[in-house]
């Protein structure tokens, strides 16, 4: 796939996440509890705020973010605002498991315009599986965001 690759603003947002730590793969399972205590209501695409990631063991620590204007109740869900970042983004169409050749475009473009990434990273699902229906993972929509260091 051919990645388009450009730096821009990231506006800050307020949401409603749980924070998790554990494999990846597997935080999907928490998800709807973020939106169940908002009664569904978002006011963008939700996103996985990565912290750390063991690329090898897929295991990490990541806030799992839905926007919303709403007041969580019950779950442990808790609202914060993530603050506006300068950002290296593509976007991957395609299943999750083919997500690395994004992350791979944007290591490549970073390092051939000596950009410092720093986490934490984004995949913001513009388009995925729904709640009932998996959909056609071949179309799924991720937006790669990575927050580059400015000193």
């Amino acid at each position: 796939m051919d990645y388009q690759i450009e730096i821009r603003t990231i506006e800050s947002v307020r949401v409603a996440f749980l924070h998790y730590k554990g494999i990846a793969t597997e935080a999907n399972q928490f998800f709807p509890s973020v939106f169940k205590s908002i009664q569904g209501k978002s006011n963008g695409a939700s996103f996985f705020c990565y912290y750390v990631m063991n690329p090898k063991t897929k295991i990490g620590e990541m806030d799992l973010c839905v926007p919303t204007k709403e007041t969580p109740i019950g779950n442990g869900i808790e609202v914060k605002e993530v603050p506006s970042v300068k950002a290296v983004c593509t976007t991957h169409t395609g299943p999750y498991e083919t997500l690395s050749h994004a992350y791979e475009a944007i290591s490549q473009y970073a390092a051939e315009h000596e950009l410092q990434l720093q986490p934490p990273f984004r995949e913001v699902y513009i388009k995925g599986p729904g709640m009932f229906l998996k959909g056609n993972p071949n179309k799924y929509i991720t937006e790669i965001q990575f927050p580059i260091r400015e000193d």
